[in-house]
């Protein structure tokens, strides 16, 4: 079952970056998974995120990696948290960012890539987005921060390649 909650959070952040998270958003959200902070994070869009690694392809925000969400460079399966907040169209991705636009299937190819089996892959996003391969959701946050301005649907899904091989629900006993 897919647990569903509902957030109000303040916003601006302290960053005051144009696309950063409400201010408590991560916080909360390591609390709600009960990620330590000194997890193994990632912001493949985050060159203001307030914890783990922030990556961004913009040299301006001062990411700690200047990298593209497209083309990770980090090894298979060694992180535990995967928190993407992409530009919500080739039009942001332009207008407020500089950049081309996103392409979903291979971003998320590359964060599920790098993510450990059963890690933690988060979509920020102020649509509700389709499955991502290699993952299960299993909790949604609908976020609210100011009047007049959109819901974000935060999706949280599990790394589980076996679901996606369509051998789940067969018991641990029969894989030997």
């Amino acid at each position: 079952m897919i647990q569903n909650f509902a957030w109000v959070l303040p916003r601006p952040n302290k960053s005051r970056y144009v696309g950063s998270f409400p201010l408590y958003f991560e916080s909360r959200l390591l609390d709600l998974l009960r990620v330590p902070k000194s997890a193994q994070i990632l912001h493949p869009f985050g060159g203001k995120a307030e914890f783990g690694i922030r990556c961004d392809i913009n040299p301006e925000t001062q990411p700690d990696v200047v990298a593209d969400a497209h083309a990770l460079p980090f090894a298979d399966d060694t992180l535990d948290l995967v928190i993407l907040d992409p530009p919500y169209s080739d039009a942001y991705a332009e207008r407020l960012y500089a950049t081309k636009g996103v392409k979903f299937k291979k971003y998320t190819a590359e964060a599920v890539r790098v993510l450990k089996e059963n890690g933690w892959l988060v979509m920020y996003h102020y649509l509700a987005t389709p499955s991502i391969r290699g993952t299960v959701l299993t909790k949604r946050i609908f976020l609210e921060t100011r009047m007049w301005h959109k819901l974000r649907c935060i999706h949280i899904h599990r790394k589980d390649t076996l679901a996606w091989e369509g051998v789940r629900g067969q018991s641990i006993m029969e894989f030997g």
